[in-house]
């Protein structure tokens, strides 16, 4: 019953899964000066479009690929100014995160629809900023681990068309070079298996 009442709550705020048949790539942590543009020409030669939720800091440091995500047609939400544990930040360097976040968004021209949480990690503040700001919260329905894998069999073992299951969120990284070896290989996987792919920003 209770998690029935936050789920109509927060169902403006939250997105665990995708709202339609498709699947749904979401990098995160960029972007990255040599990861990324291998990422961006992967999606380029399967014709696929993606989300990348990008760390304001890195937006900053790296503002050329900013553009390029976007003009190669893929949708810019937010992971964060920073990446840091929530139980590591006050209430006020949340609140400063946050504000820092949607001015970044800001002098990019991105408009801040999405946000995810740096490791996943929720608080009152952020879902109660979210909810003032009507940003969503999006999270993932499927981790592929990317982080943690050596090599890019283990990631193709991990992701396959039989493991996923329609509307899932998929959470990959684009700063770890295994994600960029893997995708082109997983992405011929998954459409000769006849999946389709959507965009976050589009559902």
């Amino acid at each position: 019953m209770i998690k029935a009442v936050l789920r109509k709550l927060l169902s403006p705020v939250l997105r665990y899964r995708g709202d339609a048949p498709d699947l749904y790539l979401s990098f995160d942590d960029g972007p990255h000066p040599v990861v990324t543009p291998q990422v961006l020409d992967a999606l380029d030669q399967a014709g696929v479009k993606a989300t990348f939720f990008m760390i304001g800091q890195e937006m900053e440091r790296h503002p050329a690929l900013v553009t390029e995500v976007r003009a190669r047609g893929h949708a810019i939400a937010l992971h964060g100014f920073t990446h840091r544990h929530c139980a590591d930040m006050g209430w006020r360097e949340q609140l400063d995160d946050l504000r820092r976040m949607r001015a970044v968004a800001a002098r990019f021209g991105v408009r801040l629809r999405s946000y995810r949480p740096a490791y996943g990690e929720l608080s009152v503040l952020r879902i109660g900023w979210c909810l003032l700001n009507r940003v969503k919260i999006v999270m993932w329905s499927f981790e592929t681990r990317d982080s943690f894998v050596q090599q890019a069999a283990e990631l193709e073992a991990r992701v396959t068309p039989q493991a996923l299951t329609d509307g899932d969120i998929l959470l990959f990284h684009d700063d770890t070079p295994v994600t960029a070896q893997a995708l082109p290989r997983l992405l011929d996987n998954a459409r000769a298996a006849g999946l389709r792919f959507g965009v976050l920003e589009t559902v």
